[in-house]
């Protein structure tokens, strides 16, 4: 060791987490691949790129928690890495249907 100071400056390399989708019930098609992203990394949300579809129901985008109570996202919004893993899950919404009623005179 020399006769003079050192100092010494600790290096830092950001913790990396795990984005995913999941189909949350869906009947067909397949989720977005997930990626892995260093925190407080900036992710464009991907969209139904899997042609998701979920029997009488329509795709509605994403949500942090699979009963829709946490934050929701659409295609293209940007989602912050925090400071774990994060899944996606479909949002579907039910599909709706009309029923009409023709009376018909009486054949008897």
């Amino acid at each position: 060791m020399g006769s003079s100071n050192i100092t010494l400056y600790a290096q830092w390399t950001a913790n990396t987490y795990s984005l995913s989708y999941d189909g949350n019930g869906s009947t067909g098609g397949s989720v977005p691949g997930g990626s892995n992203q260093a925190y407080n990394t900036t992710v464009t949300v991907s969209g139904n790129t899997g042609s998701l579809v979920k029997t009488g129901y329509t795709f509605a985008g994403w949500n942090t928690e699979a009963n829709g109570s946490g934050t929701s996202y659409d295609a293209g919004n940007a989602l912050t890495m925090g400071s774990s893993n994060i899944t996606l899950y479909a949002q579907w919404t039910a599909n709706t249907y009309s029923l009409s009623y023709v009376s018909r005179p009486d054949s008897f």
